[in-house]
């Protein structure tokens, strides 16, 4: 019996062994440029053994050859690396209809499958539709109530309790992130700056931070997706599932029968639900399905938002006179306020803010590549090569925003912080669709105004009359941490808070 099973897994091995060789010859077979792949990892082998970080990764990977398109893969799936801003046009909007999905990575059960982001088709459509009321002006302007407060709170705490300190600035913007959303997708008023082990805050951590084997399990399950669905694996635990669901639907409950109104996502959902005029849905929207639009929110906005902060604080302490215009523009803001409270208009008006934010996501883009799946047949033109490359519904696509928005041929000097590329003046120097950190097309991030809006009100209230400085922890010249998936730079993001001289 010994003898049988044996020989049966040496079979098994041969076999898969085979099956992956033979799965590394795709490109080969087609004839397009590709990147020579490690058995398993793809690709992506130095992420595996932890000797580069995934973003660095992306990044080196766009210097392979000199085709517009390349092959490659991720574990044992193969994709087409696109690095051309006129072919991310071609894919994300002048033929759209031919890349109308993200590739759907997750088919486990979970929340996460039935968000916006994974949602295909007609059914995305009606989502996206549905969710876009909450994204108007109008709408943003009763959230920022919400958001002013929280980030008063924010700086009020640092002011009074972390000058002068060293300041781990993702803790802090996670936890104003944390805050924010709690309240205008969810409808809690938390205070993560005080009440540093509350439930929401612990388990928002815990489901956007990545490592080890979560690492592993995010390549397998794109690679062997009905495998680990076979064997009860998912990318939330039960326990993170279930404190979500629990906790939109009794928000939900609450709300209905003690007639509460608050204007934030969940508010949304239950007229979409009730049937309102303004957000009638063809859709009968089931439970899992409202409470992923609330869980994507939270997830979309959690780390990246905070990420993004982050490194903008960083790079306005070693850019002191970046840092100095950014105080100035909000000190000219301030006193227009006349006393006033801060306006949605007045934020709208912080246009170096928004440029500041805008050229720490060209530089650092929360997302390295933007993928999509081929849904109808359709050639691609490589302009490098002038070879024709036939994709056929299933191939996978990915454009690398890191490698285009650090390519010197779209903006020159790439690793220089910038924020006047972003200029009215300037703004028309990029190249069309060479920047990209919330998307292009109609598949573009939904709340990317929200985040912006988000960034602006805190940079506001923080740096009136604070200036970030270097600290003792601070790391000259940024490296990011090999033994992190994410964008993460090794040791963190130290910086210290000095109050203005009056």
């Amino acid at each position: 019996m010994f003898t049988e099973i044996l020989l049966f897994i040496v079979v098994a091995c041969g076999a898969f062994y085979l099956w992956v060789r033979d799965r590394y010859r795709y490109f080969e077979k087609i004839g397009v440029e590709f990147i020579e792949p490690t058995f398993l990892a793809g690709n992506f082998k130095n992420v595996f053994s932890k000797k580069q970080n995934f973003f660095d990764c992306v990044e080196s990977l766009y210097q392979f050859g000199k085709s517009n398109v390349v092959g490659m893969f991720e574990a044992t799936s193969p994709l087409y690396m696109i690095k051309s801003p006129e072919l991310a046009r071609q894919i994300f909007i002048k033929d759209f209809n031919h890349f109308t999905n993200h590739r759907r990575f997750f088919h486990d059960g979970g929340i996460f499958e039935e968000t916006l982001i994974m949602l295909e088709g007609d059914k995305w459509k009606e989502m996206r539709s549905t969710l876009s009321p909450a994204f108007t002006g109008n709408k943003m302007r009763g959230m920022l109530e919400l958001i002013k407060e929280i980030a008063q709170q924010a700086s009020t705490y640092l002011k009074e309790n972390d000058l002068e300190k060293d300041v781990n600035l993702k803790d802090f913007f996670s936890r104003f992130s944390n805050d924010v959303i709690a309240s205008t997708a969810f409808g809690f008023q938390i205070n993560s700056m005080k009440d540093r082990d509350n439930e929401f805050y612990k388990i928002g951590h815990e489901v956007t931070t990545f490592s080890g084997w979560d690492v592993i399990k995010f390549f397998l399950i794109g690679s062997f997706n009905k495998l680990f669905k076979l064997c009860g694996l998912s990318l939330l635990t039960k326990r993170q599932n279930d404190f979500y669901m629990n906790l939109v639907l009794g928000a939900m409950k609450n709300r209905t029968e003690n007639n509460i109104f608050r204007p934030d996502m969940i508010n949304m959902l239950m007229e979409v639900r009730g049937g309102s005029s303004e957000h009638k849905s063809n859709y009968n929207w089931t439970d899992k399905e409202i409470v992923a639009q609330c869980f994507i929110f939270f997830f979309a906005g959690f780390d990246t938002v905070s990420t993004t902060m982050s490194f903008a604080g960083h790079e306005l302490m070693e850019n002191p006179e970046v840092q100095e215009k950014l105080k100035e523009e909000i000190n000219e803001i301030y006193e227009s306020l006349d006393g006033k409270p801060l306006t949605y208009e007045a934020l709208n008006n912080m246009k170096y803010a928004e440029a500041v934010i805008l050229e720490t996501l060209r530089k650092w883009p929360q997302l390295p590549f933007l993928d999509r799946v081929c849904t109808k047949a359709i050639d691609l033109e490589d302009t490098e090569s002038g070879k024709i490359i036939h994709l056929k519904p299933g191939d996978q696509v990915q454009v690398s925003a890191v490698g285009i928005q650090r390519d010197p041929k779209y903006f020159p000097d790439p690793m220089k912080f910038n924020p006047d590329r972003f200029s009215d003046e300037n703004k028309k120097n990029i190249p069309a669709n060479a920047f990209m950190p919330f998307g292009l097309g109609p598949r573009m991030c939904i709340g990317n105004r929200f985040a912006l809006l988000e960034i602006k009100a805190l940079l506001f209230y923080l740096l009136k009359d604070v200036s970030i400085k270097k600290s003792v922890k601070s790391t000259i010249p940024m490296k990011l941490d090999p033994a992190s998936a994410q964008l993460e730079p090794k040791g963190g993001i130290y910086v210290k808070f000095v109050g203005d001289e009056k």
